[in-house]
C-alpha cells in the first residue's frame, strides 16, 4: 500500500465511512433490531491493522443495524483472551483454536463460532545467522507467556526436528516483542506473518519460517464465546457474528478504508503498519472452502487434522472433540 498519510485514510473515513452508510441485513436474518443490547470483544493482543475488520463492522453499522453496541478492547495472548470468555469479563473473543480446546480440557466454557484465519500465521522471525528452525539451539528466544504460540512451541519443535530443551526461553510483553528481536535482546521470536513488511524495513537480512513450510498447519485465530451466550443468546451470537463477517468482507475489498476506520477509533495506530497488513487478512481468511462456503467456515478435514496435532503434541486429552469446541450452529453465509 506504500507510505501513506493518516490524513489521507482519515478523509477516506469521513467520506466513505462516516456518511452514515448502511447495509441492508442478510439473507435469512430475522430483520427486526435487538434492543440496545451491549456487548464486548476482547481482540488477541494489542490493536493492530490486522483488527480493522472490526473497526469496518463498527463504523459503517454492521451491528449497530443489528441492536448491538458493540466495545472492542485490546488483548494479552490468545489464552488469556479465551480465559476472559471463559470468565463471563467479555462476551466474544478473538483467540485462536488450540487456545479454546486447550481451555476446554481444563473446564473453561468456551466456543469457536467462527473460523476467521484459515491457515496458520505463526512465523518465526530471527537473526540472519538463524537459518532454520535447528539453529534455535542454544540461543535465546523471547515470547509472551500467554500465548498459544508459546505453548505450542514444544510441539513445533518437535515437528520441526530440534530440541526446544537447549532453547534459553525469556518471557516478553507482547508490544515489546518485535523492538526486542530488532535491539538484539532477543535471537528470535514467532509472530505473526502480519510483521513480515515490517522487520524487513527495520531489520535487514531478518531470517523468516513459516511454521506451516516445517510441517506445521492447522487453524489459528477466530471468534469465541462462552457456551451460555450460545444456549441463553443465540440471537445475539448470530448479530455479532453477521456484523463482524460483513466487517472482513468489506475490509477485503476495500484495505484502505477498513484501515481509515481502524484509524478512526484508534488514531494511536500507525497509518502505514496497518496497511501494510491489509493483504495478509485475505491471505489468511479466504481459502477455496471460503469462498464456496462463506467466511468464517469450519473445514471438517481441516478441524480434525488441527484437533489431532493437539492431541499429539499439546497433550489435549481425547476425551475433548471437536463436537465440544466447534459450533456453526449461528455462522451465517457472508462470501468474500
Amino acid at each position: 500500500m506504500g507510505m501513506i498519510s493518516r490524513r489521507r485514510f482519515l478523509k477516506k473515513a469521513g467520506i466513505a465511512i462516516g456518511a452514515g452508510v448502511t447495509s441492508s441485513l442478510l439473507p435469512g436474518s430475522s430483520g427486526r433490531s435487538l434492543a440496545a443490547t451491549k456487548v464486548s470483544l476482547a481482540l488477541d493482543f494489542v490493536i493492530l491493522g490486522r483488527h480493522a475488520p472490526f473497526y469496518v463492522a463498527l463504523q459503517k453499522g454492521f451491528w449497530a443495524e443489528r441492536g448491538l453496541e458493540v466495545s472492542i478492547s485490546r488483548g494479552f495472548g490468545n489464552v488469556d483472551t479465551a480465559r476472559r470468555v471463559g470468565q463471563k469479563q467479555v462476551d466474544f473473543g478473538f483467540t485462536d483454536l488450540p487456545a479454546v480446546a486447550l481451555l476446554l480440557a481444563q473446564g473453561t466454557p468456551v466456543v469457536q463460532v467462527a473460523m476467521i484465519y484459515q491457515n496458520w500465521p505463526h512465523t518465526i522471525f530471527a537473526k540472519p545467522e538463524i537459518r532454520t528452525p535447528r539453529d534455535l539451539e542454544g540461543r535465546v528466544f523471547g515470547t509472551p507467556p500467554g500465548t498459544t504460540g508459546t505453548q505450542l512451541m514444544p510441539a513445533f519443535a518437535e515437528v520441526a526436528g530440534f530440541d526446544w530443551s537447549k532453547v534459553k526461553v525469556v518471557n516478553l510483553d507482547a508490544a515489546t516483542q518485535n523492538t526486542a528481536l530488532i535491539g538484539g535482546k532477543v535471537d528470535a521470536i514467532s509472530t505473526f506473518r502480519f510483521f513480515v513488511p515490517f522487520f524487513r524495513s527495520r531489520m535487514p537480512g531478518v531470517s523468516l519460517m513459516a511454521w506451516s513450510d516445517y510441517g506445521w498447519n492447522m487453524y489459528s485465530n477466530g471468534i469465541v464465546a462462552h457456551e451460555e451466550m450460545l444456549s441463553q443468546r443465540g440471537e445475539v451470537v448470530r448479530a455479532f457474528l453477521e456484523g463482524a463477517l460483513l466487517g472482513y468482507k468489506h475490509a477485503i475489498a476495500n484495505p484502505e478504508e477498513a484501515v481509515a476506520a481502524l484509524l478512526k477509533h484508534r488514531p494511536e495506530v500507525a497509518a502505514d503498519a496497518a496497511g501494510a497488513e491489509q493483504p495478509f487478512i485475505k491471505e489468511l481468511a479466504v481459502s477455496p472452502d471460503v469462498v464456496q462456503r462463506g467466511l468464517g467456515y469450519f473445514t471438517p478435514s481441516k478441524v480434525q487434522f488441527s484437533f489431532e496435532m493437539l492431541y499429539r503434541y499439546a497433550e489435549l486429552p481425547r476425551s475433548v472433540t471437536a463436537k465440544q469446541v466447534v459450533s456453526e450452529k449461528f455462522l451465517p453465509v457472508v462470501k468474500p
